[in-house]
């Protein structure tokens, strides 16, 4: 599935599930089959004659054995639906996760994670929903055109007078109907509203306990006007899809009226006119139920459409990690700049507009770190390192310029490759609890128990089953937690974007006296984002990051970095 395609929900099905599908429409037209014969069997046998003096235990017999052949064919054809329902929400989940996995950094940042969420959680649960009520539609449909067939048999003409009449409400359903639709769409916009407002109560859940009115401004200002909305939304559109519910089965019944006053007036057999009776009471409930599916799969087309919407990366299977580069010796980067821009949706890149004002964040970059190195980079605020970090390690794609490993370069056929030269501790990072070896190998437990000694956290951590007992630390200790990650992932590079800024005085002292020469001795090139300038010393290189330009300190400007990091910012 090409996620920059708008598709309908039923083009999908038809398209990927054809085969399964027309199984499931056979086994609904043996059920509707069944339905049929048994309206035909009560009319020829109970109605059509005198009942005491043809009922015997034989025709009861049957009448049971029609009964149970229809519970049974009911069944099949409902769980066939069902079975092909969910097995087509599971691979539109683990499709969209895979997507998202797969999908740039920059257009993950775009979209926001309330938004992903919101398609993840409701979308997917509005389309489950459909599929579960699905069956309802299209036993419905089918069970309604057999019926009809069999009762254009006895009376056309009385038919298409009840046609006229059910197709009439149906119709002015459809009206009501579409008023939901409009309504559920102005929901699903304000449900992204909400999870943004989730997402600022809990994530700022310590700020907002230290300001209550900045608490209350959210709560009353955002949250309860968009709370507001949602309900006001709702109420219109349940209103309509009760109206429309009400209508027909109000309708259903008044068409019994219809089919005495026409046979009355056409001369129709009495008989006639009961077996239509009973057959609109027999249909009565799969009709209204099939009309009270419809929104529902109305809202899992709104819901499809908003997940298609969010221009992911084309579905692939695999984890293209297969051909990383073992003897590389350098990276460079040539005249490498970024700005932040619109995505490209066709590329997943940055949308470079040339007259386009927004302001470049690298300008010009040139660098080269070699195996083995260890750099520091400092900068002020908005200099753009964090930027060039994840330049560095693939995240981002250069707007300008190019990077190569060595000759080769960088580009959307190897990017994915290339990263995985790459272990990195971010200052927004996430911190998971299973640990991974090299190459997605089980951890050296040797390696990973002399470093839960060398970052001090033996008393605090222990490891089960390659996971951490606990991630419920403080800042400092979670970082250290990164630190024993990317340390058991034996990648070659390691990046830390201020990592020491988090640790006390004395663990600071031990990362860069101890720790450095350490993951020096283990190979790594460490690439360290710092401010520290009292262990400048550690460094082979040290750079600096200046309104989006890189220089290379030289001795002498780096004993005067040493002596006051701060002056050489400004």
């Amino acid at each position: 599935m090409s996620s920059r395609t708008t598709t309908s929900l039923y083009h999908m099905i038809w398209a990927h599930y054809r085969l399964p599908f027309l199984k499931v429409i056979l086994l609904n037209l043996v059920n509707a089959a069944v339905s049929v014969g048994i309206i035909a069997y009560i009319n020829h046998t109970f109605i059509s004659q005198p009942v005491f003096d043809t009922l015997s235990l034989l025709s009861l017999g049957y009448f049971a054995a029609l009964i149970t052949l229809l519970l049974i064919t009911t069944f099949l054809s409902q769980y066939a639906l069902t079975r092909l329902g969910h097995q087509f929400v599971y691979e539109l989940r683990t499709k969209l996760v895979k997507q998202i996995i797969d999908t740039k950094v920059p257009q993950i940042d775009h979209l926001g994670s309330a938004r992903l969420i919101a398609s993840l959680s409701s979308d997917i649960q509005s389309i489950t929903t459909a599929f579960v009520r699905m069956p309802e539609l299209v036993q419905g449909v089918i069970l309604s055109a057999g019926v009809a067939l069999y009762l254009g048999w006895l009376s056309l003409p009385l038919l298409f007078i009840i046609m006229f009449w059910i197709v009439m409400t149906i119709w002015i359903s459809t009206i009501l109907v579409k008023h939901v639709y409009t309504h559920l769409i102005e929901l699903r916009a304000i449900n992204d509203f909400l999870y943004q407002d989730y997402q600022s109560i809990i994530e700022g859940r310590k700020e907002l306990a230290l300001n209550q009115y900045r608490a209350e401004k959210l709560y009353s200002d955002d949250f309860l006007s968009h709370a507001k909305s949602y309900q006001q939304t709702v109420i219109k559109s349940d209103t309509f899809h009760l109206s429309a519910v009400n209508w027909s089965n109000i309708m259903m019944f008044a068409s019994i009226g219809v089919v005495f006053a026409v046979s009355n007036y056409l001369n129709i057999p009495m008989g006639v006119a009961t077996t239509f009776s009973l057959t609109i009471l027999f249909m009565q409930s799969p009709i209204l139920h099939a009309v009270g599916a419809y929104p529902t799969l109305q809202t899992a087309q709104v819901a499809l459409d908003k997940i298609q919407s969010l221009e992911l990366a084309d579905y692939q299977a695999e984890f293209m990690t297969d051909h990383v580069a073992k003897d590389w010796q350098s990276i460079s980067l040539t005249d490498v700049g970024y700005r932040y821009g619109g995505i490209n949706t066709q590329t997943q890149e940055i949308a470079v507009d040339a007259n386009n004002p927004a302001d470049d964040i690298l300008k010009s970059v040139n660098l080269t770190v070699r195996r083995g190195d260890v750099v520091f980079l400092i900068g002020a605020n908005g200099s753009g390192k964090s930027t060039l970090a994840k330049i560095i390690t693939g995240i981002f794609t250069p707007t300008t310029g190019s990077v190569q490993v060595d000759q080769d370069n960088i580009d959307s056929e190897n990017n994915a490759d290339y990263r995985q030269l790459f272990s990195a501790i971010f200052s927004d990072q996430h911190l998971f609890k299973q640990l991974i070896g090299n190459q997605g190998n089980q951890p050296d437990e040797a390696l990973i128990s002399d470093w839960l000694q060398k970052l001090n956290l033996q008393d605090k951590v222990s490891v089960s089953d390659h996971q951490l007992s606990t991630d419920k630390l403080s800042q400092g200790q979670r970082k250290r937690l990164a630190m024993l990650l990317s340390v058991a992932e034996q990648k070659d590079i390691l990046l830390l974007d201020e990592w020491a800024a988090d640790q006390d005085p004395a663990f600071r002292r031990v990362f860069y006296q101890t720790l450095i020469p350490e993951l020096k001795a283990l190979g790594k090139t460490l690439f360290i984002i710092s401010h520290d300038d009292s262990y400048f010393e550690h460094a082979d290189r040290l750079l600096l990051m200046k309104e989006g330009r890189l220089i290379e300190l030289n001795a002498e400007e780096r004993q005067r970095a040493s002596t006051d990091a701060i002056a050489m910012l400004q």
